[in-house]
């Protein structure tokens, strides 16, 4: 399952299957039954320390997005439509329960403003869905993005592997979806604040 992102938060789940938006991407992550069956066996591995057989896990079993925009090949140059959005990862927090406490801080951030934030797969990370401003690149909003976290979240995590991950500033870097039941989205919130 391939999801890329397009604009007005559309994301299209390119060759066999089908577009979504933001909010069913939300509702997938949040209430998707085999999706939590997946993310639990992940998390078992990363629990039980085997790195191999979790970063497998996550390649052969769960869906991911190219959070930058829809992509004709899995090449920067390739880029067929930007979405306006782009990631922040931070890896290998001490628990999830560290991850939780960052999903809500990032997702409540004035200067940030994340569209989607959920606890990455390993339940040791997070993952925010970030607005470019008006009239910035996708480059420059990856590197504006990723300073910000690490300068205002950061700074606890000076050994290497630990915080934001920066190989993430590739465009067309994939970023795995998994069940999180907790995630948080403005366009899900402004969904229930109309009802």
């Amino acid at each position: 399952l391939h999801l890329s992102i397009r604009r007005q938060r559309q994301m299209c789940i390119r060759d066999r299957l089908r577009t979504v938006d933001v909010n069913e991407v939300h509702k997938l992550i949040t209430s998707n039954a085999k999706l939590a069956a997946l993310t639990h066996e992940v998390r078992n591995a990363a629990l039980l320390g085997d790195d191999n057989a979790c970063r497998l896990l996550k390649q052969q079993t769960l869906p991911y997005v190219t959070p930058c925009g829809v992509f004709t090949r899995r090449r920067s140059d390739c880029i067929e439509e930007a979405s306006g959005l782009v990631v922040v990862d931070i890896d290998h927090l001490e628990s999830t329960e560290e991850a939780e406490k960052l999903r809500q801080l990032l997702f409540d951030d004035p200067y940030l403003c994340p569209a989607l934030v959920f606890v990455s797969p390993t339940g040791q990370g997070v993952k925010a869905f970030v607005p470019c401003a008006i009239g910035q690149s996708a480059t420059d909003g990856i590197r504006w993005a990723m300073n910000y976290v690490h300068c205002m979240y950061d700074t606890d995590h000076q050994q290497s592997g630990k915080g934001v991950d920066t190989s993430g500033k590739d465009l067309v870097r994939s970023c795995f979806l998994c069940h999180d039941p907790g995630a948080v989205s403005y366009t899900h919130l402004r969904a229930h604040e109309t009802v």
